[in-house]
């Protein structure tokens, strides 16, 4: 007997929730309301092998609830308790076993569907637990479990590029993270944007490997067909960050037809929908909709309190009747203590985004980042035409425009030309595409770090190296061509300082380029900005104003401008050495090389100190474009979180008003 009493006792015992979580508040400030409520009071526990969906309509607070579990909560103030497999959530282990796919899909559309996921394996996988066998395997194991291996070396596609279809490209943003063999898979609005087909067949898979990997797997998810709602094991209702419903799927309707709320629509969803809307129609129609979506929480809130006792409240709250559980068509009398658990101790509620241990060394992540910069930059075949292109366009117009130049008087102004336009043509037809190469990565470069996929360090040093290329290669090619077509001094010292000055002034340009591309957000406004500042920074150089007749106000700017010390450089190495001719017709005669440096005041620094300092302006304003990477791609989050031991009252509501936010 007491042996069948222990086994019946088995039966009812449901294994540790994967994520649990009881009495979540969380506030916001806002302008115009001040401290507002976003979440109310939420509890409840996921499970292993569970496909959950949070509905509700827009507004109700679904994608805030997933980015709270999910540790990514970016401002306002979080109260309440939050725990992994029954303990506190460790930041660092957690963001490595958890697997967040956003509702876009960030990825290179250069990279192919398998070159998209090798990638996602060597960077998160760890060196010394899998080789790379194992991890090719493991990412051909996904590619057959997504359906993916018939467009494994077909391109993402995207921003112009042809490649895979929508719902294809949600399959290989999920399996960027299955490769890392999570223990919870996080979906926002995975069928955003799709027909009902690739989004049925996205649940599907979905659920398909939560059972095959023990998987949990939580989504949000607005309007999904009835067939879809029937694969959900589990539904999370919210309404206007309340909780009106959380249990199994298939029986949400029965509990809502308990309350006198029978369901009219074919499609479960819709239904759930149009019970949970606010009506914003009138200020009457959304007054009785909030008391509505009121009376569904207090409804549900005094179910799970009950136990197996379902209170159902009438909608003045005048009367009150009481059903069991067991009396409810479909409803289970332990499906409340099942499902919702107020018995987690209070402890630190929110996860602060820590950044994670790194998976593999420095040199593994940077040589990983550094092919796939690569493989991004000669695929960009635009670009890399353009700059050939760009390159004969400069030995061409230049170098004849300004060919074979003689030692008259003409030839100084000609030379000066030539050095100069040479300078500006180092930088502004170089700073453009690569701010436009650096912006158009950068939200993949967000979610990666969001992850803790590699470090800062790693990324933008493979990043800036493989720039250096792109950029050399066919500047030293514009500067042999105009060299000898334009026919300066032929000596080879002269020859090497000259390049040794543009490779400094080229270094400091893709700097400039990193900088833009963090300081602003829209590639309008980098396109905007990049201008104005180069050409007022023209104006220091020396060649349209005299650097010694500058006004003392404005005189500083050339010490910090990179377009005055390489053009310095460029003027003194080209005509130092130099004699001129001089015909009775010239008003003006410069009869050395050295003079012309003098009168146009650019001999201030040696040649050697001009291309260190423009070596020193580059490598500080890359550290600038450093740090201003690292606190783009930060894992953070803002405000004061505020944890302790509260009720689930009406009065906790109350207290985190009065203790809003920072």
């Amino acid at each position: 007997m007491m042996a069948a009493q222990h086994d019946n006792n088995e039966k009812r015992e449901r294994p540790t929730p994967i994520l649990s979580w009881s009495n979540l508040n969380y506030d916001v400030k806002t302008k115009q309301q001040g401290v507002r409520r976003i979440l109310h009071n939420l509890s409840g526990n996921i499970y292993s092998g569970e496909l959950v969906a949070i509905m509700g309509s827009s507004g109700a607070g679904k994608t805030t609830l997933l980015n709270v579990l999910a540790g990514r909560v970016q401002e306002g103030s979080l109260y309440g308790n939050i725990q992994f497999n029954g303990t506190k959530r460790n930041p660092h282990t957690f963001k490595r076993l958890l697997a967040f796919v956003e509702q876009d899909d960030l990825m290179f559309p250069q990279l192919t569907v398998e070159e998209t996921l090798k990638t996602s394996a060597d960077l998160r996988l760890s060196n010394e637990k899998y080789t790379k066998e194992e991890k090719r395997d493991r990412v051909d194991m996904v590619m057959r479990q997504l359906r993916l291996t018939h467009v494994k070396d077909t391109a993402i596609g995207g921003y112009g590029t042809r490649g895979v279809s929508g719902g294809e490209r949600k399959r290989v943003s999920i399996g960027s993270e299955l490769v890392t063999d999570p223990s919870i898979l996080v979906l926002d609005e995975p069928s955003s944007g799709l027909d009902s087909s690739s989004a049925e067949m996205v649940v599907s898979l979905t659920k398909e490997m939560s059972r095959e990997r023990n998987l949990c797997t939580l989504m949000t998810i607005h309007q999904p067909s009835a067939e879809m709602v029937a694969k959900f094991d589990k539904l999370i209702l919210l309404a206007q960050g309340k909780l009106v419903y959380m249990g199994p799927a298939s029986q949400a309707l029965p509990y809502f037809e308990s309350l006198g709320f029978p369901s009219t629509n074919s499609n479960p969803a819709n239904f759930f929908i149009d019970l949970t809307t606010v009506d914003f129609s009138s200020d009457e129609a959304m007054h009785k909709s909030e008391q509505h979506i009121q009376f569904l929480a207090d409804s549900f809130a005094d179910f799970r309190a009950n136990g197996s006792q379902l209170v159902v409240h009438s909608s003045n709250d005048s009367s009150v009747s009481a059903a069991t559980a067991d009396d409810t068509p479909g409803l289970s009398a332990d499906f409340s203590k099942s499902y919702i658990s107020n018995d987690i101790t209070q402890e630190e509620a929110n996860l602060v985004l820590y950044e994670p241990t790194p998976t593999n060394s420095w040199a593994s992540e940077f040589w990983t980042l550094l092919n796939r910069d690569w493989i991004l930059l000669k695929r960009h075949r635009s670009l890399v035409l353009g700059l050939l292109i760009q390159c004969l366009c400069i030995i061409i117009f230049i170098g004849f425009v300004f060919f074979q130049l003689k030692t008259d008087q003409a030839s100084i102004q000609n030379r000066i030309g030539a050095l100069f336009m040479f300078s500006i043509i180092c930088s502004y037809p170089l700073v453009f595409p690569v701010t436009t190469m650096i912006m158009s990565g950068r939200s993949v470069l967000l979610r990666e770090r969001s992850a803790g996929t590699y470090r800062m360090t790693s990324y933008f040093f493979a990043k800036s190296l493989s720039f250096f290329p792109l950029a050399f290669i066919p500047y030293t090619i514009s500067y042999i061509g105009v060299y000898f077509i334009a026919h300066f001094q032929y000596d080879a010292a002269k020859f090497f300082i000259g390049l040794a000055n543009t490779y400094a002034l080229l270094f400091t340009s893709l700097a400039f380029a990193f900088g833009v591309s963090m300081i602003v957000k829209s590639m309008e406004v980098a396109f905007i900005i990049s201008p104005v500042v180069m050409s007022n920074l023209m104006l220091f150089a020396g060649n349209m104003a005299n650097s010694k007749a500058v006004t003392p106000v404005l005189r500083w700017i050339k010490y910090v401008c990179m377009y005055y010390y390489s053009y310095s450089a460029f003027v003194q190495n080209e005509f130092n050495g130099l004699v001129f001719t001089c015909d009775s017709n010239d008003t003006a005669c410069y009869g050395t090389g050295e003079e012309v440096v003098k009168a146009y005041g650019l001999g201030e620094q040696a040649i050697w100190l001009c291309i260190v300092i423009n070596l020193v302006i580059g490598v500080g304003t890359f550290a600038i474009a450093y740090v201003l990477t690292r606190w783009l791609a930060k894992p953070r989050c803002g405000g004061r979180r505020r944890v302790g031991n509260r009720s689930s009252n009406s009065n906790s509501s109350k207290e985190g008003e009065d203790e809003g936010g920072d």
